[in-house]
């Protein structure tokens, strides 16, 4: 989720200082990596109760996304001649997206 450009009156001025045990800090750094963002951005929004996307769950959705549209090109080119099997891939298409869903939501 892209956040808004802050005016210089709206951008961030205050300042605080956290310690983190040995391999936290490390650990932070490699979820703010897979969520494309700085380290400070990923505390803000965690304290913020605010989503945190990982950038993989994206694109696994995208992917998805892509491979239920071919599957339903294929369904349309053949007159629905696979037509059941169809349908149980998509069922199982349908749950993979629910469950990439339900953990961006968890996190």
């Amino acid at each position: 989720m892209a956040r808004p450009r802050l005016s210089d009156t709206e951008k961030k001025g205050e300042r605080l200082t956290v310690r983190f045990r040995p391999g936290e800090l490390n650990e932070l750094s490699e979820q703010a990596d897979m969520s494309g963002l700085s380290v400070s951005e990923l505390i803000r929004r965690r304290a913020m109760q605010m989503r945190v996307v990982s950038v993989t769950d994206l694109k696994m959705l995208s992917e998805l996304r892509r491979i239920g549209g071919l599957m339903k090109h294929l369904f349309n080119e053949t007159n629905g001649l696979y037509r059941q099997k169809t349908a149980e891939l998509l069922s199982e298409l349908h749950a993979a997206v629910v469950r990439v869903g339900r953990k961006r939501e968890d996190e």
